[in-house]
């Protein structure tokens, strides 16, 4: 199941779109980005949160989740400028960069989006709600992410770029900014 999906996805990733296809491409990642998942982690953060009595001031929950989401935007929109102008893409799988990009956030961690993604999704639950819910959204949002990354992406990229995204893996962090380590000849 998950080789067809694979297939599937490097069948259709890393192909030359229009510029209206890229935008279309932008245009529902962040709808989903930014409404459709937030609201379903939301709603699942809501109900644990209701159930435990872990309780901070929002005094600290206020600029904690200012913080986290503001931190989470700005590095979306490198990541985004990255797959843009130095990829050729978006990161939605149907419109993804015709070249590997390692340049950017990309150079820290292969995994930017993700990481702005949970960063963002605690910071607005967390202004949403409760700092349990932020925290909710933040967990749940990192192992749906991870599967994916390690379930599906890593094996396209590897079908797509293979020696040059292997090089890349090795030296680069999965999740948290790291140096890079060093290319070897």
């Amino acid at each position: 199941m998950i080789a067809r999906i694979v297939a599937f996805v490097a069948g259709h990733a890393g192909l030359q779109r229009p510029k209206a296809v890229r935008i279309l491409a932008l245009g529902m990642g962040f709808c989903g980005f930014f409404v459709v998942i937030p609201l379903l982690l939301g709603l699942a953060g809501h109900a644990v949160a209701r159930s435990a009595g872990l309780v901070i001031p929002r005094s600290v929950e206020i600029p904690l989740g200012l913080g986290a989401a503001i931190s989470g935007l700005c590095l979306l929109l490198w990541a985004v400028w990255a797959f843009w102008f130095v990829g050729g893409g978006t990161p939605a799988p149907f419109a993804s960069p015709l070249r590997l990009v390692t340049e950017g956030p990309f150079r820290y961690t292969r995994n930017p989006i993700m990481l702005s993604g949970i960063l963002f999704y605690f910071g607005v639950g967390t202004l949403w709600d409760r700092w349990v819910t932020g925290l909710v959204m933040f967990a749940i949002g990192g192992l749906l992410g991870t599967l994916y990354h390690k379930g599906i992406e890593e094996k396209e990229l590897l079908a797509r770029f293979g020696v040059q995204y292997e090089a890349y893996r090795r030296r680069t962090s999965f999740l948290i900014p790291l140096p890079p380590k060093p290319k070897r000849d």
